[in-house]
Parts: C-alpha cells; structure tokens; sequence
C-alpha cells in the first residue's frame, strides 16, 4: 500500500505540474479529481461532524426518552427541509426564508468577528508608548522608540491618504505621499509572503518527488516523469496532425 500511494503521489504531482507545459487532459483529469474528492470529503466531514452529532443523535436520544430535545433542533431541521425546497419549482420561494437568515446571521457574526479581531486589536497595537523609562531607542524586533515612531507615522499618514474630505494640498500632499510608501511597503511583504508560501509549497512536493524516486518504491518518480515525457511528445504529434 505505501508502494501504490507513493505512485499515486507521484503520478498526482506531475499531473499538476503538467498545466506548466500546456493544458492538457492529465491536467483536467486530475484537477477534475482533486475538486471531486474535496466535494466528497466535505460533505461526509458535514454529515458525520455536523449533522449526525448536532442533529440526528439529540433527536435519536430524544425519542428514546434519554434527553429532552430543544426546540432549536427541531427549527434548525425545518429550516433546512425549507432550504432543500429550492429544488421543487412551485414552492421554491420558502427556500429564501432560511437563506436569509444564514445570510443575516453569518454577515453579524462575521462583523463582529472582524471587528474584534481586526479593528480593535489594531487600535490597541497602535497605542504605543513613544518614550519610556524601559524602552530602548533601537531594536531589531519587538518595541522600540524608533519601532513606535515609525508606526505611529505610518498609522497617522495612511488615514490621512483616504482622508478625501478635505484635499490634499501642502502638507497634507507630502503627509500623503508618505502613507502611499507605508502602503507599498505593506503590500510588497504580503505578496512577498504569499510567494514565499507557494514555494514551500514547491519544496515539498519535490522532496516528495525526490523520496519516490528509489528502489524503495519502485523508481516512481523517474518512471512516470517518462511517461509524461512520452506522452506529451505523442499528444503534441497527433494534435499537430490533427
């Protein structure tokens, strides 16, 4: 079996990687997979994650005379039998009544979610000291004078950047300019990060290719890199032909 699934890997990764060439059917067949599998993964992960042991159990143990079922159960189920009515056409309208109350309650949840985790945590690591008996003046990480400062003008210049009630004249031209460089620099190391990310991503699958390729398994690296080989040079023939 580790034999079988590291050929599986192995043949897996270079269909994906085979999209750098030329899009192709190995590439559509694996994708087609990968989407597939996930779907199914997911929707067992919600049937016995979710709705076995927040629904059918409670209901099950409720009937047994166990426990007693709440209410909020039974209008979570009503709920959702409203929402599988999307699919019958003459009463397809009941469906919005539970869709709007996932939607109204996710977009509260996630508000306040954001609210606390990005708006107040964000004022409250901005309100810094900028002097202090136990503050350094440099230091390469963690809090400094220098640290503090810079971020307190970063901060003040980039709300001034999408302040557009008043217009940017002297100084607050020069104010704002210094913001947009605080906002490249912030973008730059996100999409740097990002990158970073993506190529630890690459390193891995190729040290998984690298430790697929021995005797231990079969040499199922090299061997299906030929194939692939083989198989884009015939694909590119008999699509030149054709």
């Amino acid at each position: 079996m580790d034999v079988l699934g590291a050929w599986i890997t192995v043949f897996l990764t270079l269909a994906i990687f085979s999209f750098l060439y030329r899009d192709n059917p190995i590439y559509k067949f694996a994708e087609h997979l990968f989407v597939g599998v996930s779907a199914g993964y997911g929707f067992i992960q919600a049937i016995t994650g979710t709705l076995i042991p927040n629904l059918i159990l409670p209901l099950k143990q409720s009937f047994n005379g166990v426990s007693n079922c709440s209410w909020a159960r039974l209008g979570a189920l009503i709920l959702a039998i409203l929402l599988l009515l999307r699919l019958v056409e003459k009463v397809a309208w009941l469906s919005r009544l539970p869709l709007a109350l996932i939607i109204g309650m996710f977009a509260a949840l996630r508000l306040l979610g954001r609210a606390q985790s990005d708006l107040i945590l964000q004022v409250n690591g901005t309100m810094l000291p900028i002097t202090g008996r136990n503050l350094s003046w440099l230091a390469w990480s963690g809090v400094s004078v220098l640290n503090n400062a810079l971020l307190m003008v970063g901060v003040l210049s980039v709300l001034i950047y999408f302040f557009f009630s008043v217009e940017h004249k002297t100084p607050l031209k020069q104010i704002a300019l210094v913001g947009t460089f605080f906002l490249m620099v912030t973008f730059g190391s996100s999409f740097g990060f990002t990158v970073l990310g993506r190529i630890s991503l690459l390193i891995g699958r190729v040290q998984t290719l690298y430790r697929f390729s021995g005797r231990e398994y079969g040499y199922a690296s090299v061997i299906c890199g030929l194939c692939f080989i083989i198989w884009f040079v015939m694909w590119e023939i008999l699509r030149k032909k054709l």
